[in-house]
């Protein structure tokens, strides 16, 4: 959804538009938006005014075609509210593709739910949004709405379009504020598109005719891509609370002061029951690791958007007493219980998600989606997620690795960096004990080994059910057909962050024949067989996100009824993008054993690389699936 922040629900105002039904008309769009468009912004203003510290007043024309299926998504007709907003006009008009109107909705017609998802105890978080189904394509939509607020903590940010395949004729943007305010702004991903004016009191943010971006392979996330301003003043107000973020140390101390203080409550029975669970350990991680362990065993996390906008977490005490907290309550009672032990940590702010981002250092303002906990090693950080039941100690995973954070310390906020999983630390070491029997039949075991992020992808394997386990395999040997799974054992090594996975399969008619000859994919087990797409011309650059290393050492035995070729071609590629190792040994007549070691290097480079990058990798696909073949005896 478009201006939607994590802790901000949307509020709205008032505005009026004559508009000439020929302007509505989808059948006069002109090609350089509809090319690779699902939805086009025909024509977008949005105006922010902050008057004071404590009011905000939004408002929104927005005038939407949506040109198939895919773009009904774009539309982003709704407002939020909740006890510090409320929304002053709601209004939406459908005009068919000649531009007459089809149906109007005024702001009673629109669906009321939650603003949050299923998960959460408890909100007083709502949005209204446009339900409407389509009955022929291109339609336009125009909505018109406008909410206030009293929080000024989060000023809608602005971006030319929000999704992939979504083009933009005209977007405006214009902020609006007292005069004796410090208004800070920065863009991201700047783009020479994009045009800013400044005077006293008030900034405007344009853009005409931005084209709609296709997605493409191995490409950055559509967040890096598209340009977006944000906004923040260095005085704010945020439920009632009036708060401050001219540097980082007050900020944090703000956050200590206002956000934390307090909270973190526990009752004597808890503080005792802490010093008996770390009696007799000397290390401060160990004790940690105890009190970590203890919290995934004790509670659950739940979304519970109360508080100072969502931000304050629940008392330690309601925490421990209810077994169950969301992401800023789990970590704040964590943060409790390491007191009692004497061991010091930060409540840390972040951008958590697939999708790397970081807060902004250069730009102190309310950011961040998630908190964690962090305890000082030395020069190093031990990084705590503490909303998972699953995750080990000191293992932060895909979710909020390498970024920038802030950290609440005694001193106020700072600006670190979460741990990187470097491509050497993402590893899955297979061994496997291949056969192929007279018939044809595939009969393997295989052992697989994983750390880092590949660790990340596999941990939790161990807790799901039997056919969910097995859909698991299906899918990642899904080159084998006929496939047959007898058995799976898992070990996961929480303690040294290791997954553990034996396998034992089959699969019929894996071989094929023709005549007195057998043919058969020697690599069975760990094939890569992802081609990527071939473009006539990129856009975007090429980005591989997290690399890894796998290394597989397999053995396969053929029937003692045919015979093995005499020699086997050993491969080795190498590129910038990564390395790729095959070689063979011919154990006796019947036995041979391939190790392959495949490295995949993380980074971005430039879109001209990606033609030999897809080179590389088409190599790979084309060795991993080479055949070999048996002559009978």
């Amino acid at each position: 959804m478009r201006l939607l922040l994590l802790c901000c629900i949307l509020l709205q105002s008032t505005l009026l538009f004559a508009q000439n039904p020929l302007e509505l008309q989808s059948i006069i769009l002109p090609s350089h938006l509809t090319e690779n468009a699902d939805s086009i912004i025909r024509d977008e203003q949005i105006t922010v005014h902050i008057p004071d510290q404590r009011t905000l007043e939004y408002e929104i024309y927005r005038v939407v075609t949506v040109m198939n299926k895919r773009g009904v998504s774009d539309i982003d007709a709704y407002a939020g509210y909740d006890k510090n907003s409320r929304i002053k006009k709601l209004e939406a008009v459908i005009y068919d593709k000649s531009g007459s109107e089809i149906k109007k909705f005024k702001k009673n017609d629109f669906k009321d739910v939650s603003a949050v998802s299923g998960g959460t105890l408890f909100s007083d978080s709502r949005v209204k949004f446009l339900e409407y189904t389509p009955v022929s394509y291109p339609f336009t939509v125009v909505f018109t709405s406008s909410w206030v607020s009293n929080d000024t903590a989060f000023i809608p940010f602005w971006y030319p379009n929000d999704t992939y395949q979504s083009s933009t004729a005209k977007s405006t943007y214009t902020l609006t504020y007292a005069p004796d305010f410090v208004l800070k702004h920065k863009i991201l991903n700047p783009n020479e598109q994009i045009v800013i004016n400044k005077s006293p009191g008030k900034i405007e943010v344009s853009v005409k005719n931005y084209k709609a971006y296709v997605p493409e392979a191995y490409s950055p996330g559509f967040k890096k891509i598209v340009p977006k301003v944000i906004f923040a003043l260095n005085k704010f107000h945020l439920s009632g609370v009036d708060g401050t973020a001219e540097d980082w140390a007050s900020y944090g101390k703000w956050i200590d002061e206002y956000l934390l203080k307090g909270t973190r409550d526990l009752s004597p029975e808890t503080k005792n029951e802490i010093r008996n669970l770390v009696a007799g350990e000397t290390s401060k991680i160990e004790k940690a690791r105890k009190i970590y362990e203890y919290v995934q065993e004790k509670t659950r996390y739940i979304s519970v958007q109360i508080g100072i906008g969502g931000w304050k977490p629940m008392l330690a005490s309601e925490v421990d007493a209810l077994g169950y907290g969301d992401c800023k309550a789990l970590t704040n009672y964590t943060k409790s219980l390491l007191e009692v032990a004497e061991i010091p940590s930060y409540y840390t702010i972040l951008y958590a998600g697939d999708d790397k981002m970081d807060i902004q250092p250069d730009f102190v303002s309310m950011q961040g989606n998630h908190a964690i906990l962090s305890i000082p090693d030395g020069e190093d950080y031990v990084w705590l997620e503490c909303t998972s039941q699953d995750i080990p100690f000191g293992f932060i995973g895909d979710f909020t690795d390498d970024r920038d954070v802030v950290i609440i310390t005694p001193e106020g906020g700072k600006i670190v960096h979460t741990d990187i999983y470097d491509y050497s630390k993402n590893t899955q070491y297979l061994k496997g004990i291949c056969k192929i029997t007279p018939e044809g039949t595939l009969e393997a075991t295989v052992t697989i080994q994983s750390k880092g992020i590949q660790y990340n992808d596999r941990y939790f394997l161990e807790n799901q059910i039997d056919s969910d386990q097995k859909k698991h395999y299906y899918n990642f040997w899904r080159h084998i057909n006929n496939m047959k799974i007898d058995s799976i054992a898992l070990e996961n090594n929480r303690r040294d962050v290791v997954m553990n996975e034996k396998i034992t399969f089959s699969a019929d008619n894996y071989a094929s024949f023709a005549g007195e000859e057998m043919l058969i994919s020697l690599n069975a087990v760990n094939r890569y067989t992802n081609i990527p797409k071939r473009y006539k011309e990129r856009d975007l650059e090429l980005y591989i996100d997290r690399g890894f290393v796998d290394e597989d050492e397999v053995s396969v035995t053929v029937p003692d009824i045919y015979t093995l070729q005499d020699s086997f071609e050993n491969i080795h590629l190498e590129s910038e993008f990564g390395m790729y190792d095959l070689t063979f040994e011919r154990l006796d007549d019947t036995h041979v054993k391939y190790t392959r070691k495949f490295s995949m290097y993380d980074g971005t480079f430039s879109k001209e690389k990606y033609k030999s990058f897809r080179s590389f990798i088409r190599k790979i696909v084309r060795y991993d699936d080479q055949k070999i073949v048996l002559t009978k005896i």
